[in-house]
Formats: C-alpha cells, sequence, structure tokens
C-alpha cells in the first residue's frame, strides 16, 4: 500500500513527478535605471527560469563561507542581499517576505510603474505580480508549462 498525502499538504499539492510552479529572473534595464547604482546593466535576454520545488524558498545571492546557498540564486546582482527574500506558497497562492535585505523587495504589477514602496511584512502576489530586488533583477512567479512541469 503506498502512504496517504500528508494531512497538512492541500490536495493540490505539487505532484511528485512534476512542477507546478516556476519563478523567472529577468534582468531589467527599467528597474536598473530607478536605482541609483554604479553596477553597468548586463544585457536584457531571456529569463532563468527556476522551478519551484518546496513551498518556502530563499532568494538571495550564494555564500560558502557563510553556508547561504538560496533556492533562487541571483549572485550577480550585487545589490541583492545573500539572504534577501522568502516566497511561500499555500500550493495556489504565493508570499513575498523581505527578510531585512540591504536594499528592499519591491511589487508591482504587470503595467504597471515601477513601484517605489519596498514591502513591509508578507505580501501577496497577485496573478500579474512582479517582484523587483536588487540593482535590476524582476522575477515573476508563474504556473510551469506543460514542458516544463514534464521536465521537473
Amino acid at each position: 500500500p503506498t502512504d496517504p498525502a500528508p494531512a497538512h499538504l492541500p490536495p493540490t499539492a505539487q505532484p511528485p513527478d512534476g512542477v507546478e510552479w516556476v519563478v523567472e529572473v529577468w534582468v531589467d534595464p527599467d528597474w536598473h535605471a530607478a536605482q541609483d547604482v554604479d553596477d553597468p546593466c548586463p544585457s536584457a535576454g531571456m529569463p532563468v527560469v527556476v522551478p519551484l520545488r518546496q513551498r518556502s524558498v530563499l532568494i538571495g545571492r550564494t555564500s560558502s563561507s557563510r553556508n547561504i546557498h538560496p533556492d533562487i540564486d541571483i549572485t550577480g546582482d550585487t545589490g541583492v542581499s545573500r539572504r534577501h527574500a522568502q516566497l511561500t506558497t499555500d500550493g495556489l497562492r504565493w508570499w513575498i517576505e523581505d527578510l531585512g535585505s540591504a536594499n528592499g523587495t519591491y511589487v508591482g504589477g504587470a503595467g504597471q510603474p515601477l513601484p517605489t514602496d519596498p514591502v513591509s511584512g508578507r505580501v501577496e502576489l497577485s496573478d500579474d505580480g512582479r517582484i523587483y530586488l536588487g540593482a535590476w533583477s524582476r522575477l515573476v512567479v508563474r504556473k510551469a508549462s506543460p514542458s516544463e512541469r514534464a521536465a521537473g
């Protein structure tokens, strides 16, 4: 017999054979232009797509000496703190929380002006929510496509 799913996980929990959610990590030249930074902006190409396999993921920069290995590693952006922010989900919705980063975490919507006020506490992401952090990084959490789900 198979073990039943843990009772604390809703029936929409991620299936073991695939990925339900991904985060796209973009270089955003508009966000970079709005920041007061000396670092040049890298060229904006296609996003890095990171599968979200856990209900809580750390966003930050790797530090081997401090044993910090974020699930979403944005090491190239020096405006991102080592332990910058935390993404959490209940399986249906996602929240972002800043972890006391040096430069803050911002949330805005697609097609809206860039946000100017950092988040405080835990903020639920809307379907078109964008997370802005560091000198040029923009993150978008979305449902995985069928091919991403299969590749999980």
